[in-house]
């Protein structure tokens, strides 16, 4: 079964078998990949912080970071599956310690999703590391469950073969839970569903979006950047969406001269659609109501210009730094406004009779979200994420765009957008904002571009499904206030 779970920018397959005896166990990218595994699955710490945190508290020795990394994204990724094949070795797994598990877990993704890590090297480390972590009994337990692996299931995909029910199998292919392939099926069809599905276990792409502060991108310029990148090593294509982004499909592109410089910036091409569909023009006043980590305000204070205002709001006061960060290496700083404000609770500082009164041209809700469509990106979410959220989230959307549209000036637009494909948080919440507020006339997007008409629904709105352009899942609807 081909590996597809390199994280960007680095080498999942390849990982240096022959230094195991002179790394001291605790330091290994196996022993660590073991532990953080557990606290993601078992302890549902966030896959992102969880990475960051062993990286820089140096509990990985320098030349195994990058395979712990992958170690960890993979497993993740395909916990589903590996889970299903380890219980196929166990009699009793619920009697099998939970950091053990996570080893056979992470095990099972080595030998049969990399390369160049023999077998027995796999076994081998791994017997070691439960033997200093567990004892001896529980070494023999491992040994003996390691090397059934291979004698039962050449591949992967010989014991997903095993199974015959279509959605079982599809779980499996796509190492995605049963309730989340049983809501793509019955919203989508089974045949989507599929394509869907198996989409989300692809490599996500790095995509940059380049800076249009002084309103000068074009097709030449793009093709300049994409040079320039090309030359220091990149390999780079155009986006199929957005053509102010770029594919980064070989390097970081944060140690790029045109990053530093702040000429791009690392942005989801589907995401940087909200802000393309809001349009936002020279001189406005802009609200960007969910705003961290700040992308989409950097976007926006570059289209209203020096003349233009934008507030930049976050309920997470320790995400607002992020934002600053941002918008000062944009070089946007001098025309946005940072506050900590939560967004169901707007009118309480903007309203008529608030603590700010204040009333804008357009309105940005990039709204909190289940993030369906970022599965791909951020694997551990759907084993967490159940459909009861989808319920409240919906009630927080429609609360939160309750609270913005009094606070929009006649003519003006909201765009509300999420990073989700769920019924519930998009065309419900649509339909519940158009019920309760007669005077919006919701925008259509057919033939906004040409590229984007296999993602414009029937009323006009854009949900880019996760395998249509092999981005993130995202939604868009933009309100006119009459």
């Amino acid at each position: 079964m081909a590996n597809n779970q390199a994280q960007p920018g680095s080498d999942a397959r390849k990982g240096d078998h022959t230094k195991g005896d002179k790394t001291p166990l605790k330091l290994s990218a196996r022993f660590q990949a073991m532990a953080s595994v557990n606290q993601i699955i078992r302890h549902n710490q966030f896959i992102n912080q969880e990475v960051n945190r062993v990286l820089t508290s140096e509990a990985v020795i320098e030349t195994d970071r990058n395979l712990y990394t992958n170690l960890v994204y993979g497993s993740v990724q395909n916990y589903y599956t590996l889970d299903a094949f380890v219980r196929d070795f166990v009699a009793k797994p619920n009697k099998v310690k939970p950091w053990l598990w996570s080893l056979l877990v992470v095990s099972a993704y080595q030998m049969y999703y990399l390369d160049h890590i023999p077998n027995y090297a796999v076994v081998d480390e791994a017997v070691r590391i439960v033997r200093k972590r567990g004892n001896q009994t529980l070494a023999k337990f491992a040994n003996g469950v390691l090397r059934n692996f291979t004698r039962r299931y050449e591949t992967m995909a010989d014991f997903i073969h095993t199974k015959t029910d279509p959605k079982e199998r599809l779980t499996l292919q796509a190492s995605l839970p049963p309730v989340w392939v049983d809501y793509f099926v019955d919203r989508f069809g089974l045949v989507e569903a599929e394509k869907l599905a198996n989409s989300l276990n692809q490599t996500p792409f790095i995509t940059v979006r380049a800076n249009n502060r002084l309103n000068h991108l074009n097709t030449e310029k793009m093709a300049e950047y994409q040079k320039i990148l090309e030359r220091e090593g990149y390999i780079v294509s155009p986006s199929p969406i957005s053509p102010f982004a770029l594919r980064v499909l070989k390097g970081n592109p944060a140690h790029s001269s045109l990053f530093m410089n702040g000429e791009i910036t690392i942005q989801d091409e589907s995401a940087l659609l909200a802000v393309e569909a809001l349009n936002p023009q020279v001189g406005e006043t802009v609200l960007d109501a969910c705003a961290a980590p700040g992308g989409k305000t950097v976007q926006i204070a570059e289209a209203v210009g020096q003349t233009g205002h934008v507030i930049a709001c976050d309920i997470a006061e320790n995400k607002l730094p992020l934002i600053q960060e941002n918008v000062d290496r944009m070089q946007v700083a001098d025309q946005v406004e940072i506050l900590h404000q939560d967004a169901t609770k707007l009118q309480e500082r903007f309203g008529a009779n608030g603590s700010e009164p204040r009333s804008f041209d357009k309105i940005l809700i990039d709204a909190p979200c289940s993030g369906v469509g970022l599965f791909r990106r951020k694997p551990d979410t759907k084993y967490h994420k159940t459909l009861q959220d989808l319920d409240a989230l919906h009630d927080i959307q429609v609360t939160i765009m309750n609270q913005a549209l009094p606070l929009l000036k006649k003519g003006g637009v909201i765009t509300y957008s999420t990073c989700t494909i769920t019924k519930e948080e998009n065309e419900d919440v649509v339909k519940a904002i158009l019920d309760q507020h007669p005077d919006l006339t919701l925008k259509s997007f057919k033939h906004w571009r040409d590229n984007l008409d296999q993602s414009i629904g029937k009323d006009g709105t854009i949900e880019i499904l996760p395998h249509t352009y092999m981005s993130d899942g995202f939604f868009i609807a933009s309100f006119e206030k009459n």
